[in-house]
């Protein structure tokens, strides 16, 4: 990876863990059990001394911690230890830092130790969640959803940059839920599939085309009120055999991330009938892997059978 800049967040898993630690904080968690939380999300950085990332994680949780007010002896002691024993800086050097910029994260790291030393032993009172995001998608669930040319509704667009009533859908989507989740408990996230091709009506659930593929997984996340926003409809929940979703999905990873920053299905929920490259794919945790799907199933494929 290398040594990126003199700065703590001078990386991409600094900004990643931030955004963690942001969507953490909103949850009512005590200080321990948020501390876990963030280990979870990222064991091996939190757990393996031999992780490159290790000594940034605590020292971006360590600062994350000390500007919102949220006070962890183990945190504190542990980005402390990392930066008088000179973790580092050692890995910095490894990873290709220059003298001169290991000179300058020093002096940065030093201000942070001196508000690490200074930081009061309690917690101040914070803002958290009241009740978790509640799901909108239920596994095996279809939904179709208005389209035109293939695009979806932009559920973050307001009044005054989106004009409901001129933009007029010239067919309907179809998206299957496979998977799902909730990141600490409050924030959901799903694994679903998307139709190849427009349909001109939304279809009865004992109609689906049973000749449909379905797309690669895409991953994402979905209120309330954005469900609302894109006018999705449910056409029916279908009994999804885990094992075939196994068998056709072989690399599907958890949408933690998406969870956590709050990135939308939506992005990817357009309809593109051209046809995909599928020996390549990055999963959500950064990895790009290169794979091969079997043959996409159809929606009768996936389901359980008797036996």
């Amino acid at each position: 990876m290398g040594a990126w800049g003199i700065g703590l967040y001078a990386g991409d898993f600094a900004h990643d863990l931030r955004a963690v630690v942001t969507a953490v904080s909103r949850v009512p968690l005590d200080e321990d059990a948020m501390v876990q939380a963030v280990c979870d999300s990222e064991a091996s950085a939190a757990e393996d001394p031999a992780d490159e990332d290790h000594a940034v994680f605590w020292l971006v949780l360590a600062d994350q911690f000390e500007k919102r007010g949220i006070f962890s002896a183990r945190v504190r002691d542990t980005a402390l230890a990392i930066i008088d024993g000179g973790e580092d800086g050692a890995m910095m050097q490894k990873l290709g830092m220059k003298p001169l910029d290991l000179r300058k994260r020093a002096a940065k790291l030093a201000e942070l130790r001196a508000r690490l030393v200074a930081q009061p032993a309690v917690s101040k009172p914070r803002t958290t969640m009241k009740r978790p995001v509640p799901y909108v998608f239920e596994v095996g669930g279809v939904y179709a959803y208005p389209t035109r040319g293939g695009d979806v509704i932009n559920p973050y667009l307001g009044p005054k940059h989106f004009d409901r009533a001129a933009w007029h859908p010239d067919g309907f989507g179809l998206m299957l839920v496979i998977g799902r989740g909730s990141a600490f408990g409050y924030l959901p996230w799903y694994q679903a599939v998307v139709s190849r091709e427009v349909f001109p009506a939304i279809p009865d659930r004992h109609a689906l085309p049973s000749e449909n593929r379905w797309s690669l997984p895409v991953y994402g996340s979905c209120d309330p009120a954005q469900f609302r926003k894109m006018e999705l409809a449910e056409v029916g929940v279908f009994p999804i055999d885990p094992a075939r979703v196994d068998r056709f999905f072989p690399h599907l990873a958890p949408g933690t991330s998406y969870a956590v920053e709050g990135i939308t299905i939506a992005n990817r929920m357009n309809i593109t009938p051209a046809p995909e490259r599928d020996r390549r794919w990055r999963r959500p945790d950064g990895k790009l892997e290169r794979i091969v799907y079997p043959p996409r199933p159809t929606i009768a494929e996936l389901m359980q059978t008797a036996d």
